[in-house]
């Protein structure tokens, strides 16, 4: 899920002739879909009545994470004719990391202090796995549920997410690297060919091993291995401004409100039907209308929905959506007497929401960003010094 947000987010600029290439620019509202994605795992996470909108929150996520990653580094191969694979994996390390270890950190305070030896040993498998971004496999092998109401779930149960985004993370830019050495739009088409198999093969695979009664198989097919939503995303991002994509696109929003309205009647029928709906179909249908309505609003920021995306507030929370889903765990979803046995207001509303909101910030604020400056700071610091000795070998 990268629930990371990223300072410059970009899309492909309207369309240009066959083989040339493209430029790529600022997109609005990006921020705001963040910003509703993260609000429906909070409305989720906060018990909210009726609310399906955890996992929906995610997926919307996934897609994102796919669309804006996939942009990106098509606008490094237009301008370079090439992927710096070792910058793209630092950058995102810079950014993701320093949040994770804190959160890890603060978890592992909480194992000394106050875990029981039991529940020591899970949170250590737990850390562990969340560390080198496995949690979505240890989750499956553990036998745990994160969409069950359990007593004790583990703080860090939400990190599958981070598992999966980290995963694409490594994974495709060597798939799109490979297939964009092609000359001109058949680089695209073969990299469009991998997403478009693997969204074609899901609802087969969903059904099988959702069907399954080996737990382990029944998890591989329903819970923890979203990777069709990142694909959604790559691929709209690979096809959009191609005659054929275009063509469905404008029927598919020819009445704006359609992608946003099978969005929310997936939602209502995904936990109630999901043999007979979601497995086959459900997961498709709400990961091509999530994929369609994203870029309906990146190219309509002044509608109303655009302008309400770009509202201040709203893109703040949108700024922090990382830092907010890293932390909120911690207040909402997890048994909060546990942590905050001597100050158990802090477990209810709205102290929980503006606990973790708090933590967040701080986070953003105090170790994400100077994170993402540091090595700019020290390029600067050496470039000082170099000028210094030389200036200083010069006055000899």
């Amino acid at each position: 899920m990268t629930v990371a947000a990223t300072p410059h987010p970009v899309a492909v600029t309207p369309p240009v002739p066959r083989g040339r290439t493209i430029a790529f620019g600022f997109v609005p509202g990006l921020d705001g879909i963040r910003a509703v994605a993260v609000l429906g795992v909070l409305a989720y996470h906060g018990g909210a009545p009726l609310s399906t909108g955890g996992f929906l929150g995610v997926n919307m996520f996934f897609v994102l994470s796919g669309f804006l990653i996939t942009s990106l580094l098509l606008g490094e191969w237009a301008r370079r004719l090439t992927i710096r694979l070792g910058h793209f994996w630092t950058r995102r390390a810079r950014r993701l990391l320093p949040a994770l270890l804190l959160l890890l950190i603060g978890v592992a305070a909480y194992a000394h202090f106050f875990a029981s030896p039991g529940e020591f040993a899970s949170l250590r498998l737990d850390s562990l796995s969340t560390l080198f971004y496995v949690a979505n496999w240890h989750f499956i092998v553990a036998h745990t549920d994160y969409f069950a109401s359990v007593s004790n779930p583990s703080p860090l149960q939400h990190t599958w997410t981070l598992a999966i985004e980290e995963q694409f993370y490594v994974v495709w830019p060597l798939i799109l690297f490979a297939c964009m050495r092609r000359q001109g739009i058949a680089g695209r088409f073969a990299a469009a060919a991998f997403p478009a198999f693997i969204l074609a093969a899901s609802p087969f695979a969903r059904v099988f091993f959702g069907h399954q009664k080996n737990h382990l198989m029944h998890s591989i097919g329903v819970k923890y291995l979203n990777y069709d939503f990142l694909m959604f995303g790559c691929l709209v991002a690979l096809l959009q401004h191609t005659p054929t994509f275009e063509s469905i696109y404008q029927k598919a929003t020819r009445v704006w409100w359609l992608p946003p309205s099978v969005i929310a009647v997936c939602s209502v029928l995904w936990a109630r039907y999901e043999n007979y709906f979601t497995l086959p179909i459900g997961y498709t249908l709400a990961g091509a209308s999530i994929a369609v309505f994203l870029l309906w609003c990146t190219r309509n920021p002044s509608s109303v929905i655009g302008r309400a995306l770009n509202w201040a507030p709203i893109v703040r929370i949108g700024v922090l959506s990382y830092s907010i889903y890293i932390w909120q765990t911690l207040f909402l979803h997890m048994q909060n007497s546990r942590v905050f046995a001597p100050l158990s207001f802090v477990g209810s509303f709205p102290a929980n929401w503006l606990g973790f909101y708090a933590l967040a910030c701080f986070s953003y604020y105090v170790i994400e960003q100077p994170s993402l400056q540091l090595r700019r700071r020290l390029i600067g610091s050496l470039h000082i010094y170099a000028a210094k000795r030389q200036s200083a070998r010069s006055g000899r």
